[in-house]
């Protein structure tokens, strides 16, 4: 593919059958395949992340149900303490995200060192995805008998979510190189405001869909799950159509195999990172470590905490449309901050003060008055929505050449 110029590239891919109605719109096919590959991942991101919230839901009431069929079950009421498996129903889903974060901590060094050292990015990606997609599949028939089986399959699932995005970020800096900074940054917010539509687009039906099933967890799951897959198998196709095959970035040392190499890289860059550059990616890296943890924890959270406060479904549906309505605008005000403020890092920083003022303002007067967990979903939709396209930024800046995936891994384990 040649070099992109101001008016676009000299040669790129064509839009594949039945799609060509995107070749000509800017905003659906951008400069370089990559970018476009990219925007297309982050469409297919969106089903999947909000078919998690009813998924979840389901698996907390089929986990409810079991364990109140061995309370009656039980011989006398000391051995019914409400608990399935040994852990409280309520405390699945962050059993699913514990059990994901380990499989993440011990396999994504290796998932990385592939990347980097081979030129199987593409391919891995693309294999991915398809399993990705295949369990979302299996999960359709999520019922009482097979709730435990499918919540494993749902922490295996959302490392696979990793393993995908760990790939699909291994290109941003090839973009940003290709369409230089300005451009970037309306790319990264663009990015995002794709996702968030794909949400928007999914949680609408969906949520309506658990209204007149008058709040069926389980069925609305099942309606919910199918529909992903329609939604995100043929986008997660289209990015890897346009997501071009990357040579390996670095050659891997004689006598080394791919296995340990990744580990001994995390561990070496890490040192040499807090080293040589503590105050831009060692920063950026600390920040992540308690930055994404506090924003992560409403995808892995939310959900428990709206079923504890007794939101059925539909609630439920409209407190994250109005999260994702919100993060929409948000995406406008992280682009707008970044040129305002000329620095990604200031942006970042007036946008954390904020999320932490909101947050010490609403969480504690949500249980007093519940109505407010809508104001509250608004804010934090605006917060998320500025959060996360200025960090794409501040990754596709910092990152240096040939450590993509590597230091996105790195990024993931933080």
């Amino acid at each position: 593919m040649e070099e992109p110029t101001a008016e676009g590239p000299a040669t790129i891919k064509e839009c594949p059958f039945p799609v060509k109605c995107c070749g000509s719109n800017k905003r659906l096919r951008l400069l370089v395949d990559d970018a476009t590959g990219f925007q297309y991942f982050r469409l297919g991101n969106g089903a999947v992340i909000m078919s998690n919230v009813f998924l979840s839901r389901s698996l907390i009431e089929l986990a409810r149900i079991a364990a109140e069929a061995n309370c009656e079950n039980a011989e006398n009421e000391d051995e019914c303490d409400g608990k399935i498996y040994g852990f409280k129903p309520s405390s699945l889903i962050t059993n699913i995200a514990t059990i994901a974060g380990l499989l993440a901590a011990f396999l994504l060094p290796v998932v990385g060192a592939i990347v980097d050292y081979t030129d199987h990015r593409k391919v891995l990606g693309a294999t991915t995805a398809a399993l990705l997609i295949a369990i979302q599949a299996v999960q359709i028939y999520t019922v009482q008998d097979t709730w435990f089986v499918m919540a494993i399959l749902q922490a295996i699932n959302s490392f696979f979510y990793q393993v995908l995005t760990l790939t699909a970020y291994a290109y941003l800096p090839e973009i940003k190189q290709a369409v230089g900074e300005s451009t970037m940054i309306t790319y990264s917010s663009q990015f995002y405001s794709w996702m968030f539509v794909s949400q928007v687009v999914y949680l609408v039906g969906i949520t309506a869909v658990g209204f007149v099933l008058e709040n069926d967890d389980v069925v609305t799951a099942h309606i919910g799950q199918a529909v992903d897959v329609a939604w995100s198998g043929p986008f997660y196709l289209l990015a890897f159509y346009f997501f071009t095959k990357q040579a390996a970035m670095r050659k891997l040392p004689e006598g080394r195999s791919l296995t340990f190499e990744g580990f001994r890289q995390v561990l070496s860059t890490s040192k040499g990172i807090f080293q040589h550059y503590p105050k831009t990616l060692g920063f950026f890296l600390l920040g992540i470590l308690f930055g994404e943890a506090a924003a992560n924890s409403f995808t892995v959270v939310a959900v428990t905490f709206l079923v504890e406060y007794d939101y059925n479904t539909t609630e439920t549906g409209i407190v994250i449309l109005i999260l994702l309505v919100f993060c929409t605008v948000g995406t406008f005000v992280a682009s707008f901050s970044m040129r305002k403020l000329g620095s990604p890092a200031k942006s970042m920083q007036l946008q954390l003060i904020m999320f932490i003022i909101v947050n010490f303002v609403v969480f504690p007067l949500i249980p007093k008055v519940k109505v407010l967990v809508y104001l509250a979903g608004a804010l934090w939709g605006l917060m998320l929505g500025w959060f996360y396209p200025t960090e794409l930024q501040l990754y596709a800046s910092l990152m240096p050449k040939g450590q993509e995936a590597e230091l996105a891994g790195l990024s993931l384990l933080y």
